[in-house]
């Protein structure tokens, strides 16, 4: 499993959204690459709550923009990176096919806990989830979830008190294994 380069930031390249669909503003974006890619260079200090909040103009008029789904994915999956490289640990495969998720990746995932003042979903919920996954990963067999089961899953709002996950880690998280079991039915 290989982590995403500072090269590869500032390469990627991503679609032109389809004609009559609004776009993100591809400076922008180039832009906000180019700050990721220095902050893995340790040159800039972009954290994940900067990544997942960070908001693109739609592109100038006679223009067309980014395809958003494009770069969500690719922000979602940088979010992953950065988080197991500032713990030290070696990156969460981003369930691309050359890269799929695997049982015991699972089972070593973290999730962060939610921003202060934000709720989260409850940490037992959550682990129940990534035990079904576990084992359809492990096991391939009729009873395993279906990219559907998982684009459907919704966990509750956990309680003050209650050990919780940051939701949007989850959420990114749920986005990359449905696209992984949707590109292996």
């Amino acid at each position: 499993m290989t982590r995403v380069t500072p090269e590869d930031v500032r390469r990627k390249r991503f679609g032109n959204a389809a004609p009559g669909q609004h776009g993100y503003h591809p400076a922008q974006v180039d832009a906000f690459c180019a700050r990721i890619a220095d902050t893995l260079l340790g040159r800039d200090h972009l954290s994940t709550a900067d990544i997942r909040m960070a908001e693109f103009d739609g592109p100038t008029p006679g223009n067309r923009g980014y395809d958003i789904e494009q770069v969500d994915e690719f922000l979602d999956q940088l979010c992953v990176d950065l988080e197991f490289l500032r713990r030290g640990r070696t990156r969460l495969p981003a369930g691309r096919e050359e890269d799929p998720l695997t049982h015991d990746d699972v089972l070593r995932i973290q999730f962060s806990a939610p921003p202060f003042g934000f709720s989260g979903y409850p940490a037992d919920e959550v682990g129940a989830f990534l035990d079904r996954l576990a084992a359809t990963l492990a096991h391939h067999g009729p009873n395993g979830l279906t990219a559907d089961e998982v684009r459907t899953t919704a966990f509750h709002t956990a309680p003050a008190g209650v050990a919780a996950y940051h939701r949007e880690e989850v959420d990114a998280f749920l986005d990359l294994v449905a696209h992984q079991l949707e590109s292996a039915q």
